[in-house]
């Protein structure tokens, strides 16, 4: 199993992971019966191993950070399927795979969420933005030109991904209801949940592997402002 970190955003520590290295014995009897039964759900052997390597990475890299051996980590789930250290840690962490490579995240205190994409061609971009993209996202992918399209709907794909990580929300949030952009640049973005405004810092992670990467953290969680609310309210009536 090859980990390698690559330069820290803001704080927030970074590693690459080759999954098509195998990891060691000692690594993979690390994972919970937890972590065993949803690698063995995968069809194909080549996405089982990927499975089991990104997550024994994982214990890898949370052992060396905390102390705490590896087959010793445990993790509770959010209601979006979050996971967190269930022993008190100064630590936060998420893990992203696509196909052959991982990025894992551990930040000293905020909440984060990473997303990784390999490059590829994808057919089904328009589609796709049009059901998760806002108006602006969906104008500004259809003004790129042809041969950098892919790129550009990936770089906004996972930084919507990044923000719903880091938030814990997941799908619970559309997608729609806040910007990204199309460009990897650095940002703060609000989201809305009920009654909150969640603040969050948003980057793209360059050059790792041929993948598309963004992180996020959650910087503040914000009351909506009641003018707004009774201004949403009035428009549902009207």
């Amino acid at each position: 199993m090859f980990i390698s970190e690559i330069p820290s955003v803001e704080g927030c520590r970074l590693w690459v992971v080759d999954l098509d290295a195998m990891p060691s014995p000692q690594a993979v009897a690390c994972l919970s019966e937890s972590e065993w039964e949803r690698a063995r759900r995968f069809v194909f052997r080549r996405d089982r191993n990927r499975f089991v390597a990104a997550h024994a990475a994982l214990r890898e890299t949370l052992a060396a950070q905390t102390g705490i051996p590896a087959a010793l980590l445990d993790y509770a789930i959010g209601a979006h399927g979050k996971p967190e250290l269930v022993e008190p840690q100064p630590i936060r962490f998420n893990l992203s795979h696509s196909q052959s490579v991982a990025l894992i995240a551990i930040e000293p205190t905020l909440a984060v969420g990473v997303d990784v994409e390999l490059l590829r061609p994808m057919q089904d971009a328009q589609a796709l933005a049009n059901a998760y993209f806002t108006q602006a996202e969906r104008q500004a992918l259809e003004a790129v030109d042809p041969e950098n399209r892919d790129r550009a709907f990936l770089t906004c794909w996972t930084r919507k991904e990044a923000c719903l990580k880091a938030t814990g929300l997941g799908l619970s949030v559309d997608t729609r209801s806040f910007e990204v952009g199309i460009q990897p640049d650095a940002c703060e973005v609000r989201i809305a949940y009920g009654e909150e405004l969640v603040c969050v810092a948003l980057s793209t992670v360059e050059d790792v592997q041929g993948a598309s990467c963004a992180l996020a953290r959650v910087l503040a969680h914000e009351r909506v402002p009641a003018v707004s609310a009774r201004i949403e309210e009035s428009e549902l009536v009207a």
